[in-house]
């Protein structure tokens, strides 16, 4: 089977349908008629012989084929058109860019304010936004362009993204000013274990880092509150006796009574990652050195 027997078109076709598994929404996205999808499907159908997708209500379902091509047809499209991208002209001082972040409630707080400053001196006219995307969903989306870069911690290898660690900070205990063991010199273990913590994380359940080594030690400690954002959390020790696990370089930025872990645990790292397609256009390129001079 050639490739010069294809027409380009009909993988942007299909990669549209994956997309969105309807033929509709696909049309809609490629500015094209609903019966030109169809006959383009049909010609890549006969072509590969495979019907590609199944009908399933309004829902087109891919088949096996169609699940083991999508991620090599999207890795070709993206490069073809990083390439015709690379040579259009950026210039941050004139860009009127959105620069799409998937990003968490650490990474907002620490990284955020620096970078829209930088922006706003260099590149005016540059908007951000700035969201939270599940992390299964993140090499998807910045394979379909739907976000720009990604920060978080370490994820697995994939030969699609490229990655830079940002930062490295220590984890340690918060307590507010008004906690009985604030004025204490340093936390022991046993202080650590008795206190009432808030945990923060995206998920529902399940500890945190903290949890899984104390496990290791057979220890567990008393989780009260349970929350989505530290920056909550931060003020919630301002109104009662809870201490919260937190980064350093967060801690520093509120008005509490900081102390060193009383137990090892890593360093949390967070990564900024991009894909592969974009690694060498420019505004990519001056937008990591911004990102990477922010932190």
């Amino acid at each position: 089977m050639r490739l010069q027997n294809f027409d380009l078109n009909l993988f942007v076709a299909f990669e549209a349908i994956y997309t969105h598994g309807n033929l509709t929404q696909a049309a809609q996205v490629l500015n094209v008629t609903q019966p030109a999808v169809s006959n383009t499907l049909a010609r890549l159908r006969e072509r590969l012989d495979d019907p590609l997708f199944i009908h399933a209500g309004k829902k087109m379902n891919p088949t096996p084929m169609a699940q083991k091509m999508i991620g090599p047809v999207r890795q070709a499209l993206r490069l073809l058109q990083s390439g015709i991208s690379a040579e259009e002209e950026f210039e941050p001082a004139t860009s009127e860019k959105t620069v799409k972040i998937a990003i968490g409630d650490i990474g907002e707080t620490i990284l955020l304010p620096s970078l829209v400053e930088r922006l706003h001196r260099s590149a005016p006219m540059m908007k951000v936004q700035a969201f939270y995307v599940p992390r299964r969903s993140i090499a998807k989306k910045l394979s379909l362009g739907e976000i720009d870069f990604a920060v978080d911690i370490p994820l697995l290898a994939t030969s699609q993204l490229m990655q830079v660690k940002l930062m490295s900070d220590e984890q340690v205990c918060v307590v507010g000013r008004g906690h009985p063991l604030a004025e204490k010199m340093e936390l022991s273990i046993g202080d650590y274990l008795e206190m009432a913590h808030i945990l923060v994380s995206s998920r529902q359940q399940g500890g945190g880092i903290v949890d899984v080594e104390l496990s290791k030690q057979g220890s567990s400690r008393q989780i009260a509150i349970r929350l989505q954002h530290y920056q909550a959390a931060f003020h919630m020790l301002q109104r009662a006796e809870f201490a919260l696990t937190a980064p350093l370089l967060l801690s520093r930025m509120y008005d509490c009574r900081v102390f060193p872990l009383p137990l090892a645990i890593p360093n949390l790292d967070l990564h900024l990652y991009w894909h592969i397609s974009t690694d060498r256009t420019k505004a990519n390129v001056w937008l990591r050195e911004q990102i990477l001079a922010a932190v």
